[in-house]
């Protein structure tokens, strides 16, 4: 969702509500969607030229990349969107920096949203995606920062991402973070979009096994937390479960229709089940 995002705004500066504002990041998410990709490091005078541009189009923004919390200027960056009179100034992140309670403070000062992507519920987990040792502990302390210090006025958004390694664990996963006080969570299915995961069915799951956990999840907190299934398109799940589906809408040229797409009712909401996923897994996963 995010790689997909990102390419759009990278195409037409102004196109999306999204500032590519990172460039490098403490992480090393054995899934991380830029891993092939490389970017000059913009000034700021550079990206407040991009916002004012993305202004005119839109009433909410937000700042992502790789990291954008170790860009030295982001504070004042955030401020001078939240000075624009955004509705809504966001910003996705890892969480780490959040950890530092004088950074938290100042950067929430100017945040309305942050969206903040985990994989696991401890050290093991977490620590093994992002092959970072104490991510875990600097990203669940970035949680806690934002939730005490942003109060009611800041919506913190967990960006959960699914892999072979974790999808077992969803549900605890899910429960450790609704008991943080979490009420919104992004559960994103990592898709081979690096060259080094292209085709390794150790770390991309296969959707039909993700799906029963998924409803599982939402039968036991689809009342008091708002889901997002992303990149699950509706032909994956049974017919009494597609409308959670939340394929991504950007348009995408990794993607494409299959068979049954043409017969879909969601035809016009989906744009297709990227190809690299198709040549790991087939699409025999998929019906109407």
């Amino acid at each position: 969702m995010i790689n997909i995002a990102r390419e759009n705004y990278q195409n037409s500066v102004g196109s999306s509500p999204f500032v590519y504002a990172g460039y490098f990041c403490n992480n090393n998410c054995i899934f991380c969607f830029e891993k092939d990709n490389k970017f000059r490091n913009k000034t700021a005078d550079e990206l407040k030229e991009e916002i004012d541009v993305i202004r005119k189009n839109f009433d909410f923004i937000n700042f992502m990349g790789q990291e954008p919390t170790l860009r030295k200027d982001i504070v004042d960056l955030v401020g001078y969107a939240k000075q624009l009179k955004f509705n809504q100034v966001g910003i996705t992140t890892n969480g780490r920096m959040f950890a530092y309670a004088k950074f938290a403070k100042q950067i929430l000062e100017s945040l309305d949203q942050v969206v903040v992507t985990v994989t696991g519920s401890n050290a093991e987990t977490h620590d093994y995606h992002t092959e970072s040792e104490n991510s875990f502990s600097q990203t669940l302390q970035g949680i806690k920062n934002i939730i005490f210090f942003g109060g009611s006025c800041v919506s913190l958004v967990v960006n959960l991402m699914v892999t072979e390694k974790n999808y077992k664990k969803l549900s605890e996963i899910v429960d450790f973070y609704a008991q943080l006080g979490v009420r919104e969570i992004n559960i994103g299915h990592i898709l081979p979009y690096n060259r080094e995961i292209r085709n390794t069915k150790n770390i991309i799951a296969k959707m039909s096994k993700v799906v029963p956990y998924l409803i599982k999840i939402h039968e036991k907190h689809g009342e008091k937390i708002k889901f997002l299934f992303v990149e699950y398109p509706a032909c994956v799940f049974p017919e009494k479960y597609r409308h959670l589906s939340f394929p991504c809408l950007e348009e995408n040229y990794n993607k494409s229709r299959i068979g049954i797409c043409a017969g879909c009712s969601y035809f016009g909401k989906c744009v297709g089940i990227p190809k690299d996923y198709l040549e790991l897994y087939g699409e025999e996963e998929f019906s109407i």
